[in-house]
């Protein structure tokens, strides 16, 4: 038992590692219940995997995006590991490579899979609990605003699109939110039936998840190639608004939206502050003056 709870940790770790944002040390020990000290350890455990750590200059440690992908398909991995065979079994050299393709198809297909059943799961409670009218606790949600862990009851409401966050009345709050499927620890359906029914409203989400009765806050910044990249990642809805900058070949990029806040892109914006050239609105830069000095 005590190693099955070892290798379940490794998986938990790399998949909290895959998901934005970056996490501290405290954080991750908070999530998987363990020491910091054994995060460390298990830090250098998945390194010794084959898996690459990235760590942010506040300390916060992330997985690279050249670990989250095999550089091959199936097929292609097929085609290469015979053309290592052809050349016989005591090639040591052919033998060190089929071991590394072997190694690392089996480490990153068996955490994508515990990963999606995971996530299977957490959609499937709360599409019985919305079905049944039911509240629901999120436990250890982990915010990335506030960078804490905690268990929120909700009152679940319907899900975005391709299922990437979940609409609910948070009951401590009364407010509508989002909350984000992959920081979701785990679900537990209550048998209280929902309370505040009349209180629930659902609006489109914005570029950046945030909701609101009215998308009406212009943000418009240029940015590197870099940063394009990073912004489609982290915020795929941001694909539609993000067009190169005439004469830049490319290298530079323009994004143009309307938002419900201006709290995501400022957050984005702080975080690039050397590739990104903030064009407006005026009330956007305001709000970075105020908020950020």
């Amino acid at each position: 038992m005590y190693n099955q709870n070892r290798i379940y940790r490794v998986f938990q770790l790399i998949n909290y590692l895959k998901t934005k944002p970056a996490k501290a040390p405290k954080v991750l020990a908070e999530l998987l219940e363990i020491s910091e000290r054994s995060v460390y350890r298990y830090l250098e455990l998945i390194q010794e995997l084959g898996f690459e750590i990235g760590k942010t200059d506040t300390g916060r440690f992330y997985l690279e995006s050249s670990s989250e992908s095999v550089p091959f398909s199936v097929q292609e991995l097929d085609f290469l590991t015979s053309l290592v065979q052809s050349v016989g079994k005591k090639n040591k050299l052919a033998q060190s490579v089929l071991q590394k393709i072997g190694h690392h198809t089996e480490q990153q297909v068996a955490a994508q899979s515990l990963y999606d059943t995971h996530l299977g799961h957490i959609i499937e409670d709360l599409s019985v609990a919305i079905q049944e009218r039911k509240q629901v606790l999120l436990i250890k949600y982990y915010s990335a605003r506030s960078e804490t862990i905690a268990d929120r009851l909700v009152e679940p409401m319907q899900f975005t699109e391709h299922y990437e966050a979940l609409s609910a009345f948070e009951v401590s709050s009364q407010q509508n939110k989002y909350f984000n499927i992959e920081r979701i620890s785990k679900v537990k359906i209550l048998e209280t039936p929902m309370q505040f029914e009349a209180l629930h409203q659902f609006f489109k989400p914005d570029v950046f998840g945030f909701q609101g009765k009215e998308m009406d806050k212009e943000v418009t910044f240029e940015m590197s190639l870099r940063a394009s990249l990073i912004l489609k990642e982290e915020y795929p809805m941001s694909r539609g608004y993000i067009k190169p900058l005439p004469d830049s070949d490319g290298h530079r990029q323009i994004f143009q939206a309307k938002v419900q806040a201006f709290e995501g892109p400022a957050r984005f914006v702080m975080g690039f502050q050397r590739e990104v050239v903030v064009l407006g609105s005026e009330d956007f830069k305001t709000y970075l003056e105020k908020s950020y000095g």
